[in-house]
């Protein structure tokens, strides 16, 4: 591996992404990107980097609170007006199979990696929108690629610090939806709020979700798109981080220091605490459940996997998620 071989890491919301990120935003050898599909990237000015920290979001988030805006580095591209990005990149085209084309976020994506080799730096791109489309970056950039997860159940209660969440991540399922229209059909009031939308695209989904769903449908959908996000993910990826282990086991903080290290990258992961809880709700039980029989049929369209490589790589998880993955796995 080249000095500038870029690595990717795909991640989802509140799965410890942040943190990593921090982690290797340390390294002056590497311009470590935060989040290069968020949408707030269409309205990024070079004055909202260079402003502020953003400490009261950090603080809101929980997130590790820095010493500079989140996204510094891509202060350069915007003094030249470069950055390239267009906001249909962060949701429109969620899955992405190898062999699609998407001349766009290609350019997009090349341009932050040439950037970066220019000033002889190591590009880490740090996604949290790229799961489901990491097959399609690993055949399109070669380069590392990392799988970051957390349990189900922790990421899922985690969702649940600030509306933002449920709210992008119903985003999603309706651009997923409307290329493969099966896959939400056993989550009856998401139908009828899909159905809704499609009469009323313009909408603001924030104002109108709350009258079709409960809380048991948000999460049902969620386990839907972490099983398909996962199981593409760690079927495709070099390393997987599995954020719980990290928290809990020193022998795998050792070893994910010791390859980090071998790739370049000095990372500190010795504070890493995610939170576990002990206790899991029946609600989010009964709705993995469901989505693990959807998955196996009217769901299946959204999976892009490599069944022998996922196995291999679910030996790399905690037994939570290991044994929900293997229960998909040992049925197809």
């Amino acid at each position: 591996m080249k000095d500038t071989d870029p690595i990717f890491i795909h991640a989802w919301w509140r799965s410890g992404s942040t943190y990593i990120w921090s982690k290797l935003r340390e390294n002056e050898s590497c311009v470590c990107y935060y989040e290069p599909l968020h949408e707030r990237l269409a309205g990024l000015t070079l004055e909202m980097v260079e402003v502020s920290p953003e400490i009261g979001r950090s603080k809101v988030l929980r997130h590790p609170v820095q010493k500079k805006n989140y996204f510094a580095e891509y202060g350069n591209l915007l003094r030249a007006n470069n950055l390239k990005f267009f906001a249909e990149l962060s949701y429109d085209e969620y899955l992405l199979k190898p062999g699609q084309k998407d001349d766009k976020l290609r350019a997009y994506i090349e341009n932050l990696i040439e950037t970066s080799r220019a000033g002889q730096l190591k590009p880490i791109l740090c996604f949290c929108r790229t799961q489901m489309r990491s097959a399609w970056m690993k055949d399109i950039f070669c380069g590392l690629h990392v799988c970051q997860i957390r349990n189900p159940f922790d990421q899922w209660e985690s969702f649940n610090v600030e509306p933002y969440f449920s709210i992008m991540m119903l985003t999603i399922a309706l651009k997923l939806r409307a290329s493969h229209p099966s896959a939400f059909a056993h989550i009856e009031p998401f139908e009828r709020f899909a159905g809704h939308i499609s009469k009323r695209p313009n909408f603001p989904i924030d104002q109108l979700y709350s009258f079709f769903l409960k809380q048991n449908d948000l999460v049902s959908v969620f386990m839907i798109i972490w099983l398909a996000s996962t199981l593409q993910s760690i079927s495709y990826s070099d390393f997987v981080l599995d954020i719980d282990r990290l928290s809990s086991d020193p022998e795998y903080r050792a070893t994910t220091t010791d390859w980090y290290q071998s790739i370049g990258c000095h990372i500190d992961l010795s504070d890493c605490a995610s939170p576990n809880s002990k206790e899991k709700s029946g609600e989010a039980t009964r709705a993995l459940g469901s989505a693990i029989d959807a998955i196996r049929s009217n769901s299946s369209s959204l999976v892009v996997a490599l069944p022998g490589e996922a196995r291999r790589r679910v030996a790399a998880l905690s037994p939570e998620s290991a044994e929900i993955l293997l229960r998909v796995l040992d049925a197809s």
